[in-house]
């Protein structure tokens, strides 16, 4: 799969762009040739979105990107629907450590007696308000500034963007999930994992994107979960695909693409050695269990 950070600071004369070592300001206004994609990436990322649609797909849940909609998305995989080819947006790409660095430094200024439980979801809708929409639009100029901005002033228009959008009390979701990872000297291991099963990565992919070395990826994947990595994806694939066999009408081709195995040969061939049946024979046998009852 395409890492987007990867690709997008690999063409910067495509892609306007203004990064220090680790903060990634992006404008992009492309038209997109393929109507889905399957990317990742190892940053958190704040979208604004300037003009046209996008829709994004994990798992059963999918979330569509509208005008002047804001979102945070956690690092992670996702399959991309390009409904609208005028896609334009702004882009805010960071690692887990800039947020918690930052709201342990203004914990005392943002944080609420109460939060509510850290949201799971991939995405979290962020509420734009006055302040935050104007800072959008002030940044757009930076791309075109000569001598560009220093990278002391990025950071710190990173930092206005996250005070504006974390003091915001309609915002109190992207709060509690900044307040929830500030508690991990490292991303969470199960949280990633449930999360992006549905993808075919690399253990090296899923090590990048948890903040580990792949050793220290398995390492602590076996601590948490007692097996190896292969193991448990390759079982809550196969559980997964079962469960979209029994509930969905998507065909064999469809169900193996979202369960995440590399081919249909190899789930074909996984699902029978787990349940006995090939994954077509497999839904015929339980639609004509159902008939009988």
């Amino acid at each position: 799969m395409d890492n987007t950070y990867d690709f997008l600071t690999s063409r910067p004369k495509e892609f306007c762009q203004l990064a220090t070592e680790n903060l990634l300001f992006l404008h992009y206004k492309c038209p997109q040739e393929d109507r889905y994609i399957y990317v990742y990436n190892h940053f958190n990322q704040i979208a604004f979105t300037l003009q046209g649609m996008k829709t994004l797909h994990l798992g059963t849940h999918s979330w569509s990107m509208t005008e002047h909609t804001t979102h945070f998305m956690k690092k992670g995989s996702w399959k991309q629907e390009n409904t609208d080819f005028k896609w334009e947006l702004l882009a805010f790409y960071f690692p887990d450590e800039f947020l918690c660095r930052f709201y342990k430094e203004n914990r005392h200024l943002l944080h609420k007696k109460q939060l509510p439980a850290p949201p799971g979801d991939f995405i979290i809708e962020i509420k734009v308000n006055d302040a935050t929409r104007a800072f959008f639009y002030s940044v757009l100029p930076y791309f075109n500034q000569q001598p560009p901005p220093s990278e002391n002033l990025l950071e710190l228009k990173f930092k206005e963007l996250l005070f504006n959008i974390l003091s915001n009390p309609e915002n109190t979701a992207f709060l509690a999930y900044a307040n929830y990872l500030s508690d991990f000297q490292k991303p969470p291991l199960g949280e990633i994992m449930e999360n992006n099963f549905y993808f075919n990565l690399s253990i090296a992919e899923f090590a990048r994107i948890a903040q580990r070395s792949v050793s220290t990826f398995k390492r602590d994947f076996r601590e948490y979960y007692h097996t190896t990595p292969g193991k448990w994806l390759s079982q809550k694939r196969l559980g997964y695909a079962k469960h979209l066999l029994d509930t969905s009408r998507k065909n064999v081709n469809e169900i193996c693409d979202e369960s995440g195995f590399e081919n249909i040969t190899h789930f074909s061939r996984a699902f029978k050695e787990k349940f006995g049946s090939p994954p077509l024979k497999y839904r015929r046998q339980n639609q004509e269990l159902a008939l009988s009852d």
